[in-house]
């Protein structure tokens, strides 16, 4: 009997040891597929960390290149602006040149008055430029600066008698306020 006993037990220890050997193999294969897990986690941290500086880099090179263009707008806003004003200092050297020429006056004048009414016509149209304060006009402290004013009889409201300087203003906007003499009721 003791032999059966033994076998029982010999069959016992086997069985516990296949058991064992079951279990380790089953941590080994947990333990390699933890460490093809590691391994595929860290490449994908290297990948997201490479991918992480390129759009860095990209973001950089995005801004730097906006900079550059906003430093070019402002560097270039006004070229328009100043190729219409190089037409009317040409057009001034000319009425200049074509007056001490002929020695005339009254052509001199005619030609300053041609290149004014140019320029505001172009300013106007072009960049929404506008002259105002002239005489009769009605004061308005917004658009007016009073220089001097007189009494007179018979206004209902101010309006303004003589302009020392002209007012501009610029899409709607007060550039320049009109210099000007108003006149007001004596009461």
């Amino acid at each position: 009997m003791e032999k059966k006993e033994t076998k029982s037990e010999s069959e016992k220890t086997n069985k516990q040891d296949n058991k064992n050997t079951k279990s380790q193999k089953k941590e080994n294969l947990n333990l390699v597929n933890s460490d093809k897990k590691i391994a595929e986690l860290e490449n994908e941290i290297s990948n997201l960390k490479d991918l992480y500086l390129r759009k860095q880099a990209e973001f950089e090179n995005f801004r730097k290149r906006l900079e550059k263009e906003k430093d070019n707008f402002v560097k270039f806003a006004n070229e328009t602006i100043m190729k219409d004003v190089v037409n009317f200092l040409d057009n001034l050297e000319r009425a200049i040149n074509s007056s001490k020429k002929s020695k005339d006056f009254d052509n001199l004048l005619t030609g300053i008055s041609m290149i004014e009414n140019e320029i505001l016509s172009i300013f106007d149209k072009k960049y929404n430029l506008k002259k105002f304060g002239e005489n009769g006009e009605n004061f308005d402290p917004s658009r007016h600066e009073a220089i001097s004013i007189e009494e007179k009889e018979g206004l209902k409201n101010p309006e303004i008698v003589e302009v020392y300087q002209k007012g501009y203003c610029y899409n709607d906007r007060i550039l320049r306020t009109a210099k000007v003499k108003v006149a007001q009721s004596k009461n």
